[in-house]
């Protein structure tokens, strides 16, 4: 009897036994005591990724985001001490140090405040450290130094602003990661980091770069919610985009993705609470910017007729009539500012994600994707095509204006290029499109980096008139030089003198000749007086004769967009002359 039923027994053990192996992981003996490999020989949950795989190495974004760096911090102190050579940063400035006399309204609001709050806030560090090493007694002594060398504050801009268009690179590597895997992320973080015209006003200490780096973030969190569908992801994304319209009121058009993404989302919730949701984006951002511009709300009057001088300005234009944006910005703002190769691939690129053409797109959002459809296109492309129509219609035509446009570009080209199955070959293209914009930001970051004519002719008027003098000067003010005062509460011993109406008996003339205003006429009465001084001293910065140079014609800025052979350094040619009875 016993000889049957051990074998029964035996079978009916082994039995559970491959029931209990079919339910319980298999380990392997010799790695069983390394806790390591139990969770690699585990069963993972399989999890979907919005890009091709893991991220293993992290050197390939790393070297990126260096050169990106050492592109937007390069000549980052240019011109300082002279405050005149970048429009617009001596209005930055002057707000933000007002903040430090605890007045927090800036009652300028041309540019919502949270740019001009974060350099104040920018600014506290350098008091700390300065009253702890000795420099400053007070704020108050503060406040009298940086009056009287705004240096530091100029700098607190700058590099804020720089540290906003290095890390414009990092959002949207994780942007097109998201959205179209690895290898184009990489390829768009290394188009944005050698984008000229962003890496130009990267340079720059006021909004625009800011503001571009908070729509980058907004749309980052759009993706986030299209992917998830977190309200969490939803709130961020219209709170940062609130942010972004706080820091530049017409960055308040990065809405419409979102927008887009909670209406046409396809999920479990009825059309009328996707309504709903939608309608709540305009409150949390405005809960944003009030949050951040708290006194453009609470000095409404003040705002609204800043608007309507902003409307009529964009509207009427500014100095020479170009035409409008939508030709100006294709034909010369972004064709030098990207260079052709790189604008025609990110336009074709955002054209063909509306068609639904590419078939790498992540298949994340739902099982059934199969590749990028028209309307997940439109999700990329909404914004960058109604910001451009928007921005275009006007007269005004600041390059600095299109720049939220170009991270759009660079995704659009990465997607483009990244079709090509070799990499080899793929990368080599990437390299051609690249190349005109950042043989351009080479070209300026060298130029940037040498010493301004303006700075040049103050140095000789300090150096062979130590004591003071009264300077004519003509031209605009852009070309006028400026001196440091020597101590608080002392008045500059150099006087300027305008001699466009009144020429006065100046003890020098300054003259500026530049590429940037070739038909700028000498009045009269400047004319006459330079006839009776001597020629005493020339500042050349650029070839007068030199053609086919393009410069951001309603913007004072004296380096070019395009042509920099015939530039020798920033700013304007200077003849200066004396009085003969010194």
């Amino acid at each position: 009897m016993l000889p049957r039923v051990l074998p029964q027994a035996i079978r009916s053990k082994n039995r559970r036994m491959e029931e209990l192996s079919l339910a319980v992981p298999r380990v392997h003996l010799p790695t069983v005591f390394s806790a390591n490999s139990l969770r690699q020989d585990a069963p993972r949950e399989r999890r979907c990724r919005p890009y091709n795989g893991a991220v293993r190495r992290h050197a390939p974004i790393v070297f990126i985001l260096a050169i990106a760096a050492l592109a937007r911090y390069w000549a980052i102190d240019f011109c300082l001490p002279s405050t005149l050579c970048r429009p617009d940063e001596e209005a930055v400035v002057a707000v933000a140090t007002s903040f430090f006399n605890r007045h927090y309204n800036p009652h300028f609001f041309d540019w919502p405040s949270l740019f001009m709050y974060e350099v104040a806030l920018g600014m506290v560090p350098l008091f700390k450290i300065g009253r702890w090493i000795g420099w400053y007694r007070s704020e108050a002594h503060y406040l009298q130094m940086m009056v009287l060398d705004p240096t530091a504050v100029y700098l607190t801009a700058r590099v804020l602003s720089a540290a906003a268009g290095t890390a414009s690179v990092w959002v949207l590597y994780r942007i097109a990661r998201r959205l179209y895997g690895e290898t184009t992320a990489l390829v768009a973080a290394l188009f944005l980091a050698l984008a000229f015209l962003h890496v130009r006003d990267s340079h720059f200490g006021v909004t625009d770069i800011t503001a571009t780096f908070l729509v980058l973030v907004s749309f980052l969190f759009v993706i986030r919610y299209w992917l998830l569908g977190s309200g969490r992801e939803w709130l961020a994304a219209a709170f940062t985009a609130g942010l972004a319209t706080s820091t530049k009121y017409n960055a308040a058009l990065i809405a419409l993705p979102l927008l887009w993404v909670v209406i046409t989302r396809r999920d479990a919730r009825p059309l009328a609470t996707r309504i709903g949701q939608a309608a709540l984006v305009p409150a949390v951002m405005f809960l944003a910017f009030f949050m951040t511009s708290p006194f453009a709300v609470i000095s409404y009057p003040e705002l609204m007729k800043s608007l309507g001088e902003i409307s009529s300005h964009l509207s009427q234009g500014h100095g020479v009539n170009l035409g409008r944006g939508w030709i100006v910005h294709l034909s010369s703002s972004l064709r030098y500012g990207l260079g052709i190769p790189l604008l025609a691939a990110g336009i074709i690129g955002l054209l063909l994600g509306i068609l639904g053409k590419p078939s790498t797109f992540a298949q994340c959002a739902s099982a059934d994707k199969k590749g990028l459809r028209p309307r997940d296109g439109v999700m990329v492309a909404i914004f960058p095509i109604t910001y451009y129509l928007v921005i275009g219609s006007g007269y005004t035509t600041f390059a600095r204006y299109i720049l939220p446009v170009v991270p759009f570009l660079a995704l659009g080209a990465a997607l483009i290029v990244s079709q090509v199955k070799r990499p080899a070959l793929m990368w080599a293209i990437a390299l051609i499109i690249i190349a005109p914009s950042a043989w351009s930001v080479f070209q300026f970051d060298r130029l940037l980096a040498r010493t301004d004519s303006r700075v040049l002719a103050e140095n000789w008027v300090m150096e062979h008139y130590p004591n003071g003098a009264l300077i004519g000067e003509i031209g605009r003010g852009s070309t006028k030089l400026h001196f440091v005062p020597p101590q608080p509460g002392v008045p500059s011993p150099y006087k300027s003198l305008a001699v466009d109406e009144d020429p006065g008996e100046p003890d020098i003339l300054v003259v500026p000749i530049s590429l940037f205003d070739p038909t700028a006429q000498v009045s009269a009465p400047a004319m006459l007086l330079k006839q009776r001084y001597l020629p005493a001293h020339t500042v050349r910065a650029q070839d007068l004769a030199a053609t086919g140079v393009v410069f951001d014609w309603q913007d004072e800025f004296y380096l070019p967009l395009t042509g920099f052979a015939a530039i020798e350094r920033p700013g304007p040619n200077y003849e200066i002359y004396v009085r003969p009875d010194p």
